[in-house]
């Protein structure tokens, strides 16, 4: 769960802090980002104004912690030793849990939002950038280890990867073979050598 949710003082009752992210996932579910308001989510929750405000500064800290709630875990970042294999291994279970029927959970309503509203446009920007650090962990250790293109952008080949993966499966809502997801990590052409001249 996102770190807002803790703080200096006694500790929160994580019953609270999930009954106000349900309350969020229910309500972007049901109303879209409009209908989302701090004093709602804690009527829906059964919570206090307080209660809330103690856990989260504004609506962004709240979308924030409801992705982190409903996405699937974060995989351990694999070590096969080649980053093409690490890629490929990162993608399946990537498009494995996306292929979860609770997968998402109110992701697809912030993402709707993002687009025209800043406090939803950086929760997802904060979301996403710790969601990508196992694909930009793996391209860095193959940098170092000689097998990928120093010159190579490991944010640019995280943003083509994920995106991929997140617009078959949100989007088009379809499973992805391994077979798919290899031509996408092989299309790249990591190898230094394939970027020689």
């Amino acid at each position: 769960m996102n770190s807002s949710c803790a703080g200096p003082g006694r500790p929160r009752d994580p019953e609270v802090d999930s009954a106000i992210l349900n309350a969020v996932g229910e309500m972007l579910t049901e109303r879209g980002f409009e209908g989302l308001a701090m004093e709602q989510v804690a009527e829906r929750a059964g919570v206090s104004k307080a209660s809330v405000y103690r856990r989260f500064a504004n609506r962004s800290e709240l979308l924030e912690a409801a992705c982190a709630e409903f996405a699937p875990a974060l995989p351990e970042t694999p070590d096969t030793g080649s980053t093409n294999e690490d890629l490929v291994e990162l993608l399946v279970l990537m498009a494995e849990a996306m292929s979860e029927p609770s997968a998402g959970g109110p992701l697809p309503a912030i993402l709707a939002a993002a687009g025209s509203h800043p406090e939803a446009r950086d929760a997802l920007r904060r979301f996403s950038d710790n969601r990508r650090k196992p694909m930009t962990e793996v391209i860095d250790r193959g940098r170092a280890r000689g097998d990928v293109d120093p010159a190579l952008d490991g944010e640019l080949v995280a943003d083509l990867l994920a995106g991929a993966v997140l617009f078959r499966s949100l989007v088009r809502g379809e499973e992805i073979s391994e077979k798919r997801l290899r031509r996408y990590v092989e299309m790249l052409d990591l190898e230094p050598d394939s970027h020689s001249s």
